[in-house]
């Protein structure tokens, strides 16, 4: 009992003097990171909130609920969920955040936890395998957790999750080495379990590089002999075991990738796009103390302060001088800074265009991840070398490091346009650092821990430049806007929500502003505050991401990795120009105008969000511009909804198009407008003339002003003309309808308001040649909703069967088809002719769910049942228990034939993917038990 005692004893002060530096390092990650932590503030504007917010959302109310999300029903008219990596729907660090806190709060403590792990990666590995002293490898740690890369890419939380691990590959690896393969035992099945890790957090490339950064460490180890048959054996086993943990993920990811706008590869272009310049390479490994880093930068982000610049020659001239087999880092360092490069080194060329994984990602710019692990292994070494004296500096050296420095400031100056502050800052970390490492040559114990203070200092003053710095109110994510409000209660109670369309590119200014000034600017800095705007415009329109967090069903998504389905865009380019195709998905930032209404009545698209911007206030009298009408001669467009209102007169904003030859007072249109009284007034048009109307100007070509790239109808002004129609007594129109009658050119009518003159009331109109719409809110934003929407699930009785997508695409976009009544199938279907309307079918969709959908339909003769819902592989259809194909059906959707008569259809989703997968990782995980057991047996049976 004494023994074991005393055992107990020294293990306890063997391990408590290494808890109490990774103690330290957590204190270090809380405190800077205190605001998105205990303080509860949130990272909103940016990925983190309208990416990852709502998957993990979505994923919270899963886990929740005992079920297992496949299917995600409300992005991109549906998409695979699990199998988008991106979710990190198998991440097993995820699940207790999931579990006990809200999404939000979940995010950002995850944020917390995966940089402490990281630094004490970085704590380990330099304490085990460079061999460092507790301040060496705590400097390290602390200089990986808080520097810029890891800093800048904290709302990228899938590539922080996997990069967390890289240091413990490391480590493990190196453990692992140890001892003989069948020994290595549980570092082995560590490393084994941290490949999983890397691959589970769902960050493909991030995955990646980690993965090549082992298999080059590897490599480089071999230098120290041990048999490289030996070593390269453990990083297979480890690589293959992990991998088949993780199969559950990779099948599922993999299967999803052929078919995602990625299956052959990017263009050279986008592998090649946000590569590290050589002209700003200084000013991105340099600290910014005052300006903060622009999104469009943020990738290059890769600081390790002055301090830490400082401190890297020293580590390099003493590893090359006295520790040759510890120079790993350096090389990884130099390696990762050398790939960065991108489009500017020729040597990335090639790998860019013949090496798998470097063919199918961008940014170039993220190999600086492998720069600052080593870089920050670097750091902990020369403050090691500080520490133990072994720095001896003469003029020469001095001399030198203040010249190198010198130009790497005055590099990093012109590459950044660096502000006054941010250099005199440059200055007084250079002074301060040197005077640590001066104290330390002198032999006084406290040069190394000022230094290891000044580059903690110095990083948690540059992270003002960061995307933390910028943490706003919790409000910002939990708070309901009145546009999405309306959606949130219009879905209440619905078996099927319909679906919505979103356009704006958030240049209003919510109605509320001087509000959440009042409110908040005592509470945020202007950087947070206008954070909280963003934001609040962001749930507002609900972009781009954000349905899928209130459980809205949107159109369009958005998606840097394996999503959008190709097919997904393959039906974009059956509507709409290439150049409005946008290849991560969204369609807000890309339409010109509300798509034909043929189209959203298909796609279920029953409300549109547009914001005022471009409508117009005209003598006090508001002008909806949203819609509009271009009729050519004999065309005539009519006003779907025309709210009651007693009214003496009728606003009309117009412009003629192509009709320059008209002489003055050419009749070229008229309006009629019916009153609740039964009688009926028509108002004429005429070019250049001056009526009881009121004027309608000359005929002329109408301009386009260009507003953050894309094309918008500019305001009621110059070639736009504001007409009146008044009637002799005040009236209460029902019904107005505008024709053209002009010999030439077209009528453009931009929009219609009645008004009543004696109160100064009014009510804008909706006049729309693309479809029939009525505007049932307006605030901040519009929402209008589609009269004319298809049900999720219909009927129809023609069909033609299209030999591919191509095809398939030219029947959508030939004007003579009917999309409510006829469908272009591809695979195994019977073409039919049947009556377009098919008098007497019904159809109910009686439940509804992500993996499951059930449809009762009777009808009077045979058919397809049309479910606007994407098709995809695992997706199974029966039709009264029997199993039948699904084909798909305009390109993306699904059908299934129905012969006449009642019938109970059912859809499920069980991929056959995540199946296998579930069983290949349960036989990865039964081989490490196993290896685990090996290994303990052969410890016990092998002679002492």
């Amino acid at each position: 009992m004494v023994g074991e005692g005393a055992l107990k004893l020294r293990t306890v002060r063997r391990w408590l003097p290494e808890l109490l530096p990774v103690v330290g390092l957590w204190g270090v990650v809380l405190f800077s990171f205190w605001l998105i932590g205990p303080a509860a503030r949130v990272l909103a504007g940016g990925d983190l909130f309208t990416y990852f917010y709502p998957y993990w959302a979505e994923a919270t109310r899963a886990l929740r609920a005992g079920r297992l999300p496949l299917w995600d029903p409300y992005l991109f008219m549906g998409v695979p969920f699990l199998a988008n990596s991106q979710a990190g729907v198998l991440y097993p660090l995820n699940w207790p955040l999931w579990w006990f806190l809200s999404p939000h709060r979940a995010l950002h403590w995850s944020i917390i936890i995966h940089l402490w792990l990281v630094a004490t990666g970085a704590y380990v590995y330099g304490r085990t395998s460079l061999r460092l002293g507790r301040l060496g490898a705590w400097t390290a740690g602390a200089a990986l957790s808080l520097g810029g890369y890891l800093g800048a890419q904290v709302e990228h939380i899938n590539q922080l999750q996997a990069l967390a691990w890289f240091p413990w590959l490391l480590f493990l690896y190196d453990r692992a080495l140890a001892r003989r393969l069948w020994r290595a035992g549980l570092p082995l099945v560590g490393l084994a379990a941290v490949v999983g890790m890397v691959l589970l957090a769902g960050h493909t490339q991030a995955a990646f590089i980690s993965l090549l950064g082992l298999v080059g460490y590897a490599l480089l180890r071999l230098r120290d002999g041990g048999g490289a048959r030996r070593r390269l054996g453990v990083l297979a086993l480890a690589v293959t075991l992990g991998g088949l943990l993780a199969a559950a993920q990779l099948l599922p990811t993999l299967e999803l990738a052929g078919l995602s706008v990625r299956a052959g590869g990017l263009a050279l272009s986008e592998r090649l796009s946000v590569s590290l310049s050589p002209l700003y390479l200084a000013r991105a490994l340099l600290p910014g103390y005052v300006r903060p880093v622009e999104p469009a930068r943020i990738e290059y982000a890769a600081t390790v302060g002055v301090t830490g610049l400082i401190l890297l020659p020293v580590a390099v001239r003493s590893l090359w001088k006295r520790h040759a087999g510890r120079r790993d880092p350096l090389i990884l360092a130099a390696v990762g800074l050398f790939l960065s490069l991108g489009r500017y080194n020729p040597f990335y060329w090639p790998l860019a265009l013949f090496v798998p994984g470097f063919a199918h990602f961008r940014v170039p710019a993220r190999w600086l991840a492998l720069w600052a692990f080593g870089a920050a292994m670097l750091i902990g070494v020369g403050v090691e070398r500080v520490a133990r004296g072994e720095v001896r500096l003469g003029r020469r050296e001095w001399g030198g490091g203040a010249a190198l420095l010198a130009v790497l400031l005055a590099w990093g100056g012109v590459g950044g346009q660096a502000d006054p502050v941010t250099v005199v800052g440059w200055l007084a970390a250079a002074v301060l650092a040197a005077g640590a490492v001066w104290l330390a040559q002198r032999g006084r114990r406290a040069g190394p821990v000022l230094l290891a203070a000044l580059l903690v200092a110095e990083l948690a003053l540059a992270a003002r430049t960061l995307p933390r710095a910028r943490a706003t109110a919790p409000q910002a994510y939990i708070s309901l806007r009145p546009a999405a409000a309306h959606l949130v209660a219009a879905a209440e109670g619905r078996t099927v929500p319909d679906r919505f369309l979103s356009l704006s590119a958030l240049l209003f200014d919510p109605g509320d502003l001087a509000d959440m000034e009042t409110i908040y600017s005592s509470q945020l800095s202007p950087a947070a505050l206008y954070s909280f705007v963003v934001a609040a415009k962001q749930r507002e329109v609900l972009s781009p991401n954000l349905p899928l967090a209130l459980d809205v069903p949107a159109v369009d998504g958005y998606d840097g990795g394996v999503l959008p389905l190709a097919r997904y865009l393959a039906l974009q380019r059956a509507f709409l120009p290439e150049e409005q195709v946008s290849l991560d998905g969204r369609l807000r930032e890309n339409l010109t105008q509300v798509p034909d209404g043929r189209w959203l009545d298909l796609l279920n698209v029953r409300y549109v969000i547009t914001d005022k911007v471009f409508d117009a206030w005209v003598d006090d009298v508001f002008y909806d511009l949203q819609f509009g009408a271009r009729l050519a001669a004999g065309e005539e467009a009519v006003v779907a909804d025309v709210p009651p209102l007693e009214a003496t007169a009728l606003g009309l904003v117009s412009y003629l198009d192509g009709a320059s030859s008209l002489a003055d007072g050419t009749v070229v249109g008229e309006v009629v407008v019916g009153f609740a009284d039964g009688t009926v007034r028509v108002f004429a048009l005429r070019a250049g003339a001056e009526t009881a109307e009121g004027l309608y100007g000359p005929a002329v070509a109408h301009d386009q002003a260009t507003v953050g790239g894309h094309y918008w109808p500019d305001r009621p002004q110059g070639n736009d003309y504001v007409t009146r129609l008044r009637w002799d007594e005040p009236a209460v129109p029902v019904s107005v309808m505008v024709r053209a009658l002009l010999p030439a050119g077209e009528l453009v009518v931009r929009g219609l308001t009645l008004m009543d003159e004696r109160t100064d009331a009014f009510q804008p109109l909706l006049l729309s040649d693309r479809g029939r719409f009525r505007l049932v809110h307006s605030g901040d934003v519009k929402v209008y909703e589609n009269l004319d929407v298809l049900p999720r699930a219909f009927v129809v009785h023609r069909a033609r069967v299209a030999a591919g997508e191509r095809e398939a695409q030219a029947w959508l976009r030939a004007s003579d088809i009917d999309l409510a009544a006829e469908v272009v199938l591809e695979g195994q279907a019977v073409e039919l002719d049947g009556d377009a309307d098919g008098p007497g079918d019904e159809v109910r969709v009686t439940a509804y769910a992500p993996e499951r959908v059930a449809v009762e339909v009777d009808l009077a003769a045979p058919g397809y049942l049309v479910l606007t819902d994407a098709n995809y592989p695992g997706w199974r259809a029966w039709v009264d228990g029997d199993e039948v194909e699904i084909l798909t059906a305009d390109l993306l959707f699904r059908a299934v034939p129905v012969g006449a008569g009642r019938h109970r259809v059912l859809f499920s989703f069980a991929p056959r993917a995540v199946r296998v997968g579930a069983w290949l990782s349960l036989a990865g995980l039964v081989a490490l038990l196993a290896l685990l057991v090996v290994a303990r047996v052969d410890n016990w049976t092998a002679p002492r």
